[in-house]
Order: structure tokens, then sequence, then C-alpha cells
């Protein structure tokens, strides 16, 4: 095959290395300039003339000119100003020392509070409840579900299948139990009494506890206290023992960085040998591969040709017609020589038979539910009966259990225990000694609250007598100003000035 052959020729040459020899180039061509006439040059327009501008108007002399409007407004700036002034300085002589019209913050929250309260009394916006509906009043009968008549028919049947068991055995001699029950009552009044007493004991020794560990934690607090003190001297010593530590790890540090840097000049002549030695394994290896090569070349001829044999062969086969017609016999089988074969006629015989055993056969289901039905209805009618007359009879002995309930009353329980009265002295004791502990604390606190008080008020009458100080002073500068000012030449500010400095 011609294909194969070059497909090894190719593979030689690459195993044997050989190259492919080069073209050699061609020469290279050399441009030329076109022969074209060249462009005459272009003459020179000639410019237009220049329109000259006619001379403008100048400008009035008036308008540099401010106008005689704002003299008069400020004019008028001033004589506001100084009459604002007047009555402001008759306003502050007039003014009483001790008066302030400020309100405090208290009268403040006060106005708001009372605020607050009328409003939350008006409710213009109020919400309106609907009123009840009609048809709750009324009495809506309840529907029974089957399920539900038959759930309490089977309760009601085994509750009388109970007293008929207990009639049968007092007839056979069996004893009431009336006696039992009492005694029963008896003791679970004196278990009941017996953990109420545990409870209010374990309460009290709880409030106990509480009033000891009080106690207890004052002088925790003072252990805890030299615990700190003794846990700092122990961490200045850590401290110490750390550093020293730490100088000894920094010279063996030292002492292993000398060490490894004689060791890296010992490694550059190991690496020269291991690389020759590389060298030597990398030659034998390219030997071999080529060997290799070769074979898997031979093996690949072979191969090749026996594929192209084989695509031959499947290849004449394929030409061969094939016939694909077939006639069917709904009367024959199909000959796979199974036990329950048969023919497609025979099927739908059968197939028909079936049909009509099933047709049968839920008829005859049919008539079974009916009765099924109609016995269940039955039994439902029964039950209800028996369930009205159960009712009938709960109803009466509700009634007369509640007549007896009120005839008798409930007694307290009263506890009587030698150690409840011991715990609940002891737990007055602790109270008592906490009361008066707590009293000696607050009048501490009264004291010192009242020595704070006075001096509060000492230091707010300075701070007053202070302020009303400076205000004088502002006053007698401001007259000073006034005098200085524009103002000295009026004698009406004159007069207020000498009003202010005689005040």
């Amino acid at each position: 095959m011609p294909e194969i052959d070059d497909m090894l020729s190719m593979m030689k040459s690459t195993i044997d290395n050989r190259l492919k020899p080069k073209s050699r180039a061609g020469s290279v061509t050399e441009t030329r300039p076109f022969n074209i006439t060249q462009p005459r040059p272009r003459s020179i327009p000639v410019p237009e003339p220049i329109p000259k501008l006619k001379k403008h108007k100048p400008a009035p002399v008036t308008l540099y000119d401010k106008p005689v409007e704002l003299e008069m407004i400020q004019r008028t700036k001033e004589a506001n100003r100084r009459r604002a002034e007047e009555r402001l300085m008759e306003a502050s002589r007039l003014q009483y020392a001790c008066a302030n019209p400020n309100k405090s913050q208290k009268t403040k929250e006060i106005i708001s509070n009372i605020i607050y309260e009328e409003e939350s009394k008006i409710d213009f916006e109020k919400h309106k409840a609907n009123p009840t509906p009609a048809f709750l009043s009324r009495e809506v009968p309840v529907k029974m579900n089957t399920a539900q008549i038959l759930r309490e028919g089977k309760l009601y049947q085994q509750r009388e299948e109970e007293i008929i068991k207990k009639l049968e055995n007092l007839e056979a001699g069996a004893k009431d139990a009336s006696d039992f029950l009492k005694w029963q009552s008896e003791m679970r009044q004196k278990d009941l009494e017996g953990k109420l007493a545990d409870i209010e004991r374990r309460r009290l020794e709880g409030k106990l506890s509480h009033e000891e560990a009080i106690f207890a934690r004052q002088n925790l607090i003072k252990d805890n206290k030299q615990k700190v003190q003794e846990m700092k001297e122990e961490t200045q010593q850590m401290m110490q023992e750390f550093l020293e530590k730490k100088f000894k790890e920094e010279k063996e540090m030292r002492n292993l960085v000398e060490e490894t840097m004689q060791g890296h000049k010992n490694t550059k002549e190991a690496t020269k040998k291991l690389k020759n030695y590389k060298r030597k394994i990398v030659q034998e290896v390219n030997e071999e591969s080529k060997e290799l090569m070769k074979q898997a070349l031979e093996e690949a001829e072979l191969e090749m040709r026996r594929k192209m044999e084989l695509i031959h062969q499947i290849k004449a086969m394929e030409a061969v017609p094939i016939i694909r017609q077939k006639l069917v016999d709904l009367s024959e089988s199909a000959g796979h020589g199974l036990l329950s074969e048969m023919s497609i006629a025979e099927l739908r015989e059968r197939v028909s038979l079936c049909k009509a055993a099933e047709k049968e056969s839920e008829e005859t289901r049919r008539d079974d539910i009916l009765q099924n039905k109609e016995a269940k209805d039955q039994l439902l009618l029964n039950t209800l009966e028996t369930i009205s007359k159960h009712r009938l009879e709960q109803t009466r002995a509700a009634a007369t259990r509640l007549e007896s309930k009120k005839k008798s009353e409930p007694k307290k329980i009263e506890l009587k225990d030698e150690k409840l009265t011991e715990l609940q002295k002891r737990l007055e004791e602790r109270k008592a000694q906490r009361m008066k502990e707590r009293q000696s604390a607050k009048l501490g606190t009264k004291r010192s609250s009242a020595d704070n008080r006075t001096r509060s008020l000492i230091n707010q009458k300075k701070a007053l007598e202070e302020n009303r100080w400076r205000e004088l002073e502002l006053t007698q500068e401001r007259a000073a100003k006034l005098m200085d000012g524009s103002l000295g030449k009026s004698k009406s500010a004159s007069r207020l000035a000498s009003n202010l400095v005689m005040t």
C-alpha cells in the first residue's frame, strides 16, 4: 500500500533525526518610482480690504455716581439702630436682678406630664366593639359521625361489661372496696401534708442559704484580693525565668547557624558528583529508547495490514442482499418451543372467557356490599339508642355530684412542725440583723448627702453673686461705649448713661 509506505518513511526519518533541505531564498524585488509630471505652483490670491468700524459714543458721567436712595436707606438704618439700643438700655435698667424668666427643668417636666395626662383622657377615635352575633345564642345540634358513634358506643359497652363483672363478683362473695378507699384517701392526705412540709422547709432553707451567701460573698472578696497579690508576685518570677530561658535559646540558635554554614560548603562538592552521575544515566536511557521505537514501528506495520484485510472482508459481506419479508398465520404458533405457547386466535377466545368471568364476580361483589351496608346502618341505630340512654344517666349523676360538693366544703391544711418553726425564727433573726446593718449604712449615706446639699447650696449662692457682678460690669461697659460713640452727642443717650452709672 502506498499510504503505509509513506507513513513508514516519515517515521524512519524522525528516528534518524533527518532534516529537510532548506529552500534557497529568491532575489528581492526593487521598487522604482513612477515618471509623473509635476504640478505647477499655485498663484497667490490678493487679500480683501478689511472694513473699518464706526466710533461708539462715550458712557455718561452719571453712570459711576452713587444714587441718592442708598444714602437715605443708610441714614434710616442708623437711626433705627440708635432707637433699638436706647430701648435695650431702658429695659436692662428697669429689669429686676432677682427675676429669672426662664423656667427650670423640673417645672417643664411637670407641665409636660400634665399635658400628657389631659390628652390621654381625650379619645376622639375610640374603637367601638361590635355586638355579639345572634346565632351564638342558639343551640346548634351537633352532627354525629359514624366513627364517633361507633367509638362512643364501644366505650359505653366496655363500661357496662365492667359493671356487670363487679356485680357478679359481689354475688360470688367479694368484699366492697369502700373501707379501702377511705384508708387510701387518709393516707394520701398524710402524704400531701408531708410533701407540703418538705416544700416549706426547703423554701426556708433556701432563704437562709441566701442570707448566709451574702456574708460568705464578702469574705470571698477579701480572700480574692489576697490571691491577686500572690498571683502578681508569681507572674513577676515567671517573667524573670522566661527571660533567662530566652537568652539561652538565642545562644543555642547562634551556634546552630554557624554549624549550618559549614555544612553548606560541603554540599557543593556533592552536587557536582550527582550531576556527572545523572548525565551518564541519561545517555543510557536515550540509547534504549531508540531501540524500543524501532520495535514499535514494526509492530504497527503488522497491525495496519491486518486491519486492512478485515475491512475488505466486511465490505464483501455487506454487498450480499438480505430477504426481509415474512408471512403471518393467526392459527399457527410462534414455534419457540414453550409449554404455554398458543396461536393468536386461541388467545382471543381465552380473553373473551376471562371477561365474562369478571362480570359475574362484579355482580356478586355488589350484592355483598349492599348487604353489608344494611347491617352497618342497623348497628348504628342500635348504638345511638344506647348512647342516648347513657347520656341521660350521666347528666343525673353530675347533678347529684354537684349537690354533694356544695355540701362538703374543703378544709385548709395546717402544717405543724418544730423544725419549720425553728427555721422561721432563724430566718427572722438573720433578716433583722441584715436590716440593722442596712439602716446603719443608710444613716451614713444620709449624713454625707446632707453635707453635699449644703455645699451645693453655698456654691449656687456664690455663682449667683458672681453672675450679678458680671452683669453690672457689662452694663457699665456698655454705658461707657455709648458715651464715647455716636450716642454721646444726643441728650437722651447721655441721660441713659448717667442713670446706668448711678445704678
